[in-house]
């Protein structure tokens, strides 16, 4: 099950800055992650998604626009993903129906901007 969040990360990638960049992720689930980022990394790349004391690895496997999705290589927790915000509260108090029916959903987004 997908959960929508918006939560600032920071993205370490193979080709990209040390540093890192800030990003922004979209919706999690166990599997993977959904981020935005103003240069995403490339499809096929390996990155690193940051966030407070979490840190997940994936490989790309979609880019759209400034959008591209994440397969993580180990399960994430999404207990610890979303500690101390208020989504972690207000998902676990409602049901949210499949993803994709949002119009919210990212695949139901004008992709020209």
């Amino acid at each position: 099950m997908r959960k929508q969040v918006s939560l600032s990360a920071f993205m370490i990638s193979e080709y990209g800055p040390d540093e890192g960049v800030q990003v922004r992720i979209l919706n999690a689930a166990v599997g993977g992650l959904q981020v935005r980022a103003d240069a995403p990394p490339k499809l096929g790349e390996i990155v690193e998604i940051k966030h407070r004391s979490l840190t997940i690895r994936g490989e790309v496997i979609r880019v759209e626009g400034k959008r591209f999705a994440i397969k993580a290589s180990e399960p994430i927790d999404l207990e610890q993903l979303l500690a101390k915000s208020n989504l972690a509260t207000k998902i676990a108090l409602t049901t949210h129906r499949s993803v994709g029916e949002s119009p919210l959903h990212w695949s139901n987004q004008d992709r020209s901007t």
